[in-house]
């Protein structure tokens, strides 16, 4: 599989000029689609009866908002990103941020959870070593449960020419992962906006 961070381009560069200048996370996380999102993990969070929740990619903080996570750690890749986040909820005794790289998170036992969510970032991560690592760094907080929001793809329908985009074959890649099973997927809501669904994943 290509890797068109073998180029100029550069995901984490790209994130974090974007965040820096000014720049949001994108539509994903605003309007109908944060709502979807919204709505979807806030009644598994209440069914499932969730307290510590990880995140994969804060991004701006604005999805933050309509989420109820008991007890929240988010993490992104871009500097800009956590400093927004913590300037947004710094009142916030139950949120916690913290700068991500894939290349130096070693996680070992000391980051655990009950939910894992990612979302909006996966199809992001152009590099392929970031990539994997991420999601091995996912299923290391050995969480109850995983939800993933991205493009679920496959290679007859990876789109090409996007710099920020990287279609890959989601659920072959999930299938390394055994401690891990399939319980769902929800398809997106709105499709006209978005191609993302959610991915929700137990542990065995």
């Amino acid at each position: 599989m290509g890797d068109i961070s073998e180029g100029k381009f550069s995901y984490v560069d790209y994130w974090e000029e974007n965040y820096s200048n000014g720049g949001t996370s994108g539509k994903g996380s605003y309007g109908v689609l944060a709502q979807f999102k919204g709505d979807v993990i806030n009644q598994f969070i209440k069914g499932k009866r969730i307290h510590k929740v990880i995140e994969f990619g804060c991004g701006d903080g604005n999805q933050l908002k309509y989420m109820n996570y008991p007890s929240y750690l988010g993490m992104d890749i871009s500097p800009t990103s956590i400093d927004i986040c913590s300037k947004m909820f710094g009142k916030d005794k139950t949120k916690s941020f913290l700068l991500y790289n894939p290349k130096y998170f070693i996680n070992n036992g000391y980051f655990k959870s009950d939910l894992v969510v990612c979302l909006d970032v996966l199809y992001h991560i152009t590099n392929e070593d970031d990539f994997w690592k991420t999601l091995d760094d996912i299923f290391s907080c050995k969480p109850f449960y995983i939800i993933l929001y991205t493009r679920v793809t496959k290679p007859e329908e990876f789109v090409y020419g996007i710099p920020t985009i990287q279609d890959r074959d989601i659920l072959s890649c999930l299938s390394r992962y055994q401690d891990y099973k399939l319980i769902q997927i929800i398809e997106q809501k709105y499709k006209e906006l978005s191609g993302a669904s959610f991915i929700i994943l137990e542990k065995v």
